[in-house]
């Protein structure tokens, strides 16, 4: 292994580490704050801090990158209100699992609104996927597949338009200039989701809460998105993909230690399960379009 398929990993594997251990944060930060409050606020603070550094790269920007920076931008900010709403109803471990339903929908996506070849390893994974869920809805000990892994399932589905739709945006806006619009349309639109559907919640702000806020904003955002682009820009596309889904592993990992979560005989069986599909469907050949080969959710 070279020192570039090295740093690679590293760059990835700490992405994953990151992404992970933000949904035990999340959990916290939720007692102080309504789900759109700290995605806005998230969001805000990444756009300020990407948008000093990135600021050469949006001189230039035209009305049509800033509609496309708007269409990624709602997108990630609908998963992101619809993951933490989810996680206010069940357990952070199984939101961080059912999250990466996203890794087998970016293939299917691709081929029913661009025709792209859907190949057997992508309908195994799939099948997979139904029997880790269905697992996890039979464990008795857990609750069931509840409202919130219901939720969860969903904002999977909005990741995976979100990785479809900044591969495409991409090819005609400025990688780094599409960082710093998404992140800001993200942070108006859960503004006013948040104005609109959760005005009457408070806000308390408490040395625990701004960390965990700013953990978000800093770590789990603007540090471990730039980390993924560069690593994913010196990596196979299939490798990289089944690092960055370790995130679930680690999501769980931190939940256990810093929540006191339990991961039940069954539970344990469907994570595997739903594991074990993620690296079937990355698997399949990738062609060079393939919007999973370029970028992932977290």
């Amino acid at each position: 292994m070279t020192k570039r398929e090295l740093l690679a990993d590293g760059m990835l594997l700490l992405t994953a580490l990151i992404w992970g251990s933000a949904f035990a944060v999340v959990k916290n930060t939720l007692d102080s704050f309504p789900p759109a409050a700290i995605i806005a606020m998230r969001y805000a603070i990444a756009a300020i801090l990407t948008g000093l550094v990135f600021r050469r790269h949006l001189r230039g920007i035209t009305r049509a990158d800033v509609l496309r920076g708007a269409l990624v931008g709602v997108l990630l900010s609908l998963a992101y209100i619809i993951q933490t709403v989810g996680l206010q109803h069940t357990t952070a471990g199984k939101n961080a699992f059912l999250t990466t339903v996203y890794v087998l929908l970016v293939p299917f996506g691709c081929c029913v609104f661009f025709g792209q070849k859907l190949h057997g390893a992508n309908l195994a994974a799939a099948g997979m996927m139904l029997l880790g869920i269905g697992l996890l809805s039979l464990d008795g000990e857990s609750g069931g597949l509840n409202e919130g892994d219901v939720l969860t399932l969903i904002c999977g589905v909005f990741f995976a338009a979100h990785i479809i739709a900044v591969e495409r945006c991409q090819q005609r806006t400025d990688a780094y200039a599409l960082i710093v619009l998404q992140f800001a349309f993200a942070a108006v639109f859960a503004a006013a989701y948040h104005l609109l559907f959760e005005g009457g919640s408070t806000l308390e702000f408490s040395a625990g809460s701004i960390g965990g806020l700013l953990y978000l904003a800093i770590f789990s955002t603007t540090l471990a998105m730039s980390l993924q682009n560069i690593g994913q820009s010196m990596a196979p596309a299939s490798h990289a993909a089944i690092l960055l889904s370790l995130e679930s592993v680690f999501g769980v990992a931190f939940s256990c230690l810093l929540l006191g979560e339990r991961v039940t005989f069954r539970m344990a069986a469907g994570f595997a399960v739903i594991f074990a599909a993620l690296i079937v469907g990355e698997r399949a050949p990738k062609t060079k379009a393939d919007p999973a080969q370029r970028n992932a959710a977290g």
